[in-house]
């Protein structure tokens, strides 16, 4: 099948480099070819519908592949079948994925629809394929920020005390591996470790006395909320 990918962000990137073609870029839609079986618009939830607005008419399918947006976002679209393609994985331009370790929930506007998106993700290395109509997708899509995006950011303000410290970031990686890895064999709440799940008083406040010190006033309101959670749900 033929794939035209349009956007050059960081799902675009990824996709183009996947489907084996170049990114064309939403704000102009130069270049896109007439003869596609698959239309990929990777770009910002917001903007979903204002690209769709502006798309010429296809013989191909038309995807998005955004979490939080309706396939309905593509109906206004003149094509052969419209859906949504959505990777539920961290992606970035600089580090390329296989396909195979990219899950992906998938949405047609009918059965047929449904089916050419599957056979085209699997034709170009997509394994791991779920159907999910837009509740679900959303509630994958929230799921995601509180595993992914949180979680970076959290070891974000980690290598922000080490380099404080003059510590070599690196350090926590094979804490963060072996938290990851145990995920594998335990749910996180029996994973779940540190002062917050003894209920160690001392040590929190020390830990928040500790943050203060550094002049991270902000991090100690993070850190409080985070423990009160772990604490109220051991």
């Amino acid at each position: 099948m033929k794939v035209a990918v349009i956007g050059t962000g960081n799902v675009g990137t990824q996709f183009a480099r996947i489907f084996e073609t170049e990114p064309i870029s939403p704000r102009t839609l130069e270049n896109m070819p007439s003869d596609a079986d698959l239309y990929i618009i990777s770009v910002s939830d917001s903007v979903v519908r204002e690209v769709a607005e502006r798309f010429p008419a296809v013989e191909g399918i038309v995807v998005h592949t955004t979490g939080s947006v309706g396939m309905e976002a593509l109906s206004c679209i003149e094509c052969k079948g419209y859906g949504v393609m959505y990777p539920f994985q961290t992606i970035s331009k600089a580090r390329p994925l296989p396909p195979s370790s990219i899950p992906l929930l998938i949405e047609g506007c009918d059965y047929e629809t449904s089916g050419r998106i599957e056979d085209c993700a699997r034709e170009y290395g997509f394994t791991h394929i779920e159907k999910a109509d837009s509740e679900k997708r959303r509630k994958v899509h929230l799921c995601g920020t509180f595993a992914c995006n949180f979680t970076n950011a959290m070891i974000g303000i980690s290598q922000k005390i080490l380099s404080e410290s003059g510590i070599d970031s690196k350090i926590i990686q094979p804490l963060v591996e072996e938290t990851i890895a145990k995920l594998r064999s335990l749910p996180a709440k029996d994973a779940q470790t540190g002062p917050a799940a003894r209920k160690d008083l001392y040590t929190l406040n020390t830990h928040k006395e500790l943050l203060y010190e550094l002049g991270m006033a902000e991090e100690v309101d993070i850190y409080s909320l985070i423990s009160e959670y772990i604490i109220n749900h051991r």
